[in-house]
């Protein structure tokens, strides 16, 4: 393509400029205030050192595709933006786009990392992604500052209420481009981008009427919840955006793969092609966000901003087009502010009352009409108003005193369910509101209008247990062995007509003996999983095999556990729960220490040391770091007139050992109500 160059003599330093159309670029030596244009160069060179970029670096491929989806997005229609003003930014002549070299961008991005918790880098990746915003996109851009007035406070608030750098906010920007209503290829919905599950762990519901994932305010508070729970898990930001992408199970995979490193650019490699280009994407919008002003971008702000807004009550079930006509909004504007109602139809009632955002101009109006509101039935509201009643005709659930729990076991489906519970498999799909039939080991199903065991002998209900499948056994075996029919144990397992049962299976059992139920009588203690623990570990200390913590807790093939797990132990060994309730006391390592001498001051073995602080085969121990003692231990707090042979005599001890538990050095100098410890075993 041509390619012209304008010189201006007298200029030190080059900026480079770009024309939005891309078919023109100019290399323009550029001075805020030149005073005189002295000489202009005109050369014509065929390049293509500045084309378009057609090859895409991969890892920015899908954040250009959520870009793409906004051209075509009714929420990102110029009718919600105020008119475009042609005048540059910053004394830029208007359709000029600035770029800068390696060295700017890098003093920018550390001058935004001395303000902030985060550790903000720039490199190449981070580098293509400012090209991203700054030229390919940069109208898109301009309507993403203008989003900004209208959700970055709401953002602020939240984020502060859960002790959340606020530069977290510009992580939505990443995820969705600022659009409430944006939907990924796999399905995650709204500015956060919550897929199904994550939501509904967070309380965000998903109902034909409406999807709490497109709620900004609902969708801000599962968002900040599920970012401090991954911060309680990894302690570092960055890898919190990581897995807040891909999933904490890959950000462990990366981890583990990586020697156990717990820094963003040390696993990097080791990530999903996806979450790679994540931080560099969020890092990018951060230096955007904050130097727009010199990429000569001027927000183009939406109609309404956070300060035009507020809320209503809605008490009963309205359409858009009822408010529309009675009160003068258009349907476009409450479908803007109101994206999470799925059908222009709120679904309130007397015991489910819904928010509805409103400009504060109709606040008032909506106030004084606001029966006539409810009174005006237009088509879309009775017809609305029909659909709902038959949803929750359909949904209807018996008295709240009957519902039970069902936790969903290995093999399990909706089907067999249903059929233990006396149920439709829709009524199960309804009472918790599935997506599809799909069910998983561990989730916990609401059933109502059902026993809360499934089987009952005679008036009460009976006692179950499992039996694991030992090789060689058939089902005659076992049946015989619990004196229970063959039918009978083919249908509390639905075994179909092939009954076919094999070797490490686990069949429901009822009406047997309390000692073979003990597991499932016992009260289970819960352990929190911990940095650097193993399945092994844990199952050592408690005193049971690991394939039985795995059974407990329907860990799967996969047997993956994560740090803040809890996991269910029944019938842990006296020992375990001894040292579990014990109060640990800690020694902080210090330099030149072995875990060998931390075991010797304190008269321990070092295997138990290891044990009681999760230190793996390796043991590593490192300056600084604090650990769990729990010796029998007792204080003694020094009186005027004592010296150290008076109380080593009182204890039975030697006045050396009484120096090396409490670090006395040579001098052995101590003094009045300085506590001193004491190993008394």
């Amino acid at each position: 393509m041509d390619m012209y160059v304008f010189h201006v003599a007298g200029v030190e330093k080059l900026d480079y400029y770009q024309f939005p159309n891309e078919s023109l670029l100019v290399r323009f030596s550029h001075v805020y205030r030149a005073p005189l244009l002295l000489c202009v160069l005109l050369t014509v060179v065929y390049s293509n050192g500045f084309a378009a970029r057609n090859d895409r670096e991969p890892d920015d491929t899908k954040v250009a595709e959520v870009l793409d989806r906004l051209v075509t997005s009714e929420y990102f229609s110029d009718s919600h933006f105020k008119e475009w003003k042609d005048g540059g930014v910053n004394g830029y002549p208007p359709l000029f786009i600035p770029q800068f070299d390696d060295q700017t961008y890098s003093q920018r991005i550390a001058q935004l990392n001395s303000k902030t918790q985060l550790k903000l880098v720039y490199n190449s990746h981070v580098k293509g992604f400012i090209r991203l915003y700054s030229v390919d996109k940069r109208r898109l851009t301009a309507k993403i500052l203008g989003l900004t007035e209208l959700y970055f406070p709401l953002f602020e608030e939240k984020l502060r209420q859960y002790r959340i750098p606020l530069e977290l906010k510009y992580l939505a920007i990443v995820e969705s481009a600022l659009n409430p209503s944006a939907v990924s290829s796999a399905n995650a919905k709204g500015l956060w981008q919550f897929i199904y599950g994550t939501g509904k762990m967070y309380g965000l519901e998903s109902s034909p009427f409406v999807e709490d994932r497109f709620d900004p305010e609902q969708a801000t508070v599962a968002a900040c919840r599920h970012m401090r729970d991954l911060y309680n898990i990894y302690g570092d930001w960055f890898l919190v955006l990581a897995a807040y992408n891909s999933g904490a199970g890959n950000v462990n995979k990366a981890i583990r793969r990586s020697g156990g490193a717990r820094d963003y650019w040390r696993i990097w490699s080791n990530l999903p092609s996806e979450t790679r280009g994540y931080v560099p994407a969020f890092i990018a919008v951060t230096y955007i966000m904050n130097y727009y002003r010199e990429h000569n971008i001027r927000p183009l702000e939406p109609v309404y901003s956070y300060r035009d807004i507020g809320s209503v009550k809605v008490l009963d079930v309205v359409a858009f087009d009822q408010i529309s006509e009675t009160i003068g909004i258009s349907v476009e504007d409450l479908q803007f502010l109101n994206p999470q109602f799925k059908l222009n139809l709120v679904p309130a009632d007397a015991r489910n009352t819904y928010s509805l955002r409103l400009p504060k101009k109709y606040l008032g109006e909506f106030a004084r009409k606001e029966e006539k509101i409810y009174a005006k039935k237009s088509k879309q509201g009775l017809d609305g108003a029909a659909l709902l009643a038959r949803v929750r005709e359909a949904k209807k659930e018996p008295e709240a005193g009957k519902q039970n729990t069902h936790v969903v076991r290995r093999g399990e489906t909706l089907a067999s369910i249903a059929r233990s519970y006396r149920c439709y498999v829709s009524q199960l799909i309804q009472w918790n509101s599935l997506k599809d039939f799909r069910i998983y080991p561990g989730q916990k199903l609401r059933v109502f209008g059902a026993p809360a065991s499934p089987v009952r002998v005679g008036n009460k209900a009976s006692s179950m247990a499992y039996h694991k499948v030992r090789r060689g056994e058939s089902l005659g075996l076992i049946a015989k062995k619990y004196g229970v029919s063959t039918s009978k144990l083919a249908s509390w397992n639905n075994l179909g007509r092939k009954r076919t049962i094999y070797p490490g299976q686990k069949l429901k059992v009822y009406g047997v003996s309390s000692s073979s139920s003990s597991v499932s009588s016992a009260k289970a203690t819960y352990h929190k999983v911990r940095r650097g623990e193993s399945l092994g570990l844990i199952a050592k200390k408690y005193g049971v095999s690991t394939s039985k913590l795995v059974s407990w807790n329907n860990l799967g093939r996969k047997r993956t556990i994560y740090p803040g797990q809890k996991l269910k132990v029944y019938g842990a060994s006296s020992s375990a729960s001894s040292v579990s309730s014990a109060k640990a006391m800690y020694h902080k390592v210090r330099r030149g220490e072995s875990l060998g001498l931390v075991a010797k001051k304190y008269g321990i073995s070092i295997s138990k040391l290891s044990a009681w602080n999760n230190l793996g085969r390796k043991r590593t121990i490192y300056p600084g770091q604090s650990l769990k003692l729990f010796p029998s231990t007792k204080i003694h707090k020094v009186r005027r007139g004592e010296s150290l042979g008076l109380i080593a005599k009182k204890y039975g001890v030697t006045i050396s050992k009484l120096a090396s538990w409490n670090n006395l050095g040579r001098k052995r100098t101590i003094y009045p109500g300085q506590k001193l410890k004491i190993r008394t075993n």
